[in-house]
């Protein structure tokens, strides 16, 4: 062969060895097959184990346990295989907060060990939101290859080299509110199954947050009322009384964001779109963590009342508002409880977190806030 024709040669295999490299660019290992570095065990220990290279859900503990990253994770392409042996019925947790329903604040891709079309519950399948695209599982004893990636806007599942989603979630009534970061975690609802070669490729972040809480004192903020106020570690703490805890900063077009944890039968609130004048109080969501009550938590108080509880006292949970224009929404543990369009305007002003009762006491933490987006 002449040196030209070599040359030629080598130029198209290397032109065609570039997208296979580039591909697993930048992917670390999540598993080092011998052990559960890197990851955590929430609810019952002892479920996950490594076994021959693989992490397997040996033991099951049942829901609400689960195996989670010590890392969050934002935007990421990830890669794994997995495999059941018998009756299954698990998933892969996407964008999980460590409290409240982790699949419903995040996401989650379902997992059975059928091939039956179930709809929003079909294996691959984004829990309750979205069925899959096509059926792409194969069967029992064999292993499975998923890549996923999340970019946002775009979500793109892939089973076996079919796409099964590919979705603008900011288009989705549901999927726009869910959490944009957070852990990766796999799910035990009492059943068996084994994963392996699991690497992510990380990708830009896009979102920010304003933390509104430093973590030291109450820096930012005004008391008003007899309530008391301190900051106790990550969390702002009420132990009672009736009062309000007002930022200086007002803000407009935005979703507000907390973890809440309340006493038996704590009655409080958080207060948007707090005005000048000391009865301008804005509008109240209410947090009343009690069955069969007028307005339970995540009621727009007095005007729209929560359709559902979905907190209870004594365990965190996320409570999420949205305040935009004439719109405003109220999500628990990611469910949307209450919401209206026919809100008074401006839509600007301080947020204030409340405390009615006396003996009672309230925690938050991670209390932020962003510009809404267009």
């Amino acid at each position: 062969m002449k040196k030209s024709e070599l040359f030629l040669v080598l130029s198209v295999l290397a032109l065609f060895s570039i997208p296979l490299l580039s591909a697993q660019e930048g992917f670390v290992s999540l598993f080092n097959g011998e052990d559960l570095s890197g990851w955590v065990e929430e609810g019952s220990s002892g479920a996950f184990l490594a076994r021959d290279g693989e992490l397997v859900l040996d033991s099951p503990k049942n829901y609400p346990s689960w195996l989670r990253s010590e890392k969050e994770y934002e935007n990421f392409i990830l890669h794994l295989e997995y495999m059941v042996e018998g009756w299954t019925e698990t998933g892969i947790l996407l964008h999980a907060p460590l409290h409240g329903r982790v699949s419903r604040a995040g996401m989650k891709i379902h997992l059975r060990h059928d091939r039956i079309k179930e709809g929003a519950r079909s294996t691959g399948a984004i829990y309750d939101v979205l069925e899959p695209l096509a059926i792409a599982n194969k069967e029992r004893g064999e292993w499975n290859k998923l890549e996923i990636r999340v970019d946002w806007p775009l979500l793109k599942v892939s089973m076996n080299g079919i796409v099964i989603h590919d979705t603008d979630m900011s288009r989705h009534p549901d999927l726009m509110w869910r959490l944009r970061k957070g852990y990766l975690g796999f799910q035990d609802i009492n059943c068996r199954i084994h994963y392996r070669n699991i690497k992510i490729r990380e990708l830009p972040g896009k979102e920010e947050w304003k933390y509104l809480y430093n973590g030291k004192d109450l820096s930012g903020w005004t008391v008003q009322g007899d309530a008391e106020w301190f900051a106790e570690g990550e969390k702002v703490v009420s132990t009672g009384g009736d009062g309000f805890l007002i930022s200086e900063e007002e803000f407009s077009s935005y979703v507000f964001q907390t973890y809440v944890k309340s006493s038996h039968y704590a009655n409080g609130g958080l207060n948007i779109r707090w005005g000048s004048g000391e009865r301008n109080r804005g509008y109240e969501i209410q947090i009343y963590s009690v069955p069969d009550v007028t307005n339970p938590t995540g009621s727009i108080y007095g005007i729209v009342p929560a359709d559902r509880l979905m907190a209870g006292d004594n365990e965190w949970y996320l409570l999420e508002v949205v305040s935009a224009g004439s719109y405003i929404a109220a999500r628990v543990n990611g469910w949307l409880v209450a919401e209206s369009h026919k809100m008074g305007l401006p839509d600007k002003g301080n947020v204030a977190l409340q405390m009615h009762q006396k003996g009672a006491r309230l925690e938050f933490k991670d209390v932020r806030i962003k510009p809404l987006e267009d």
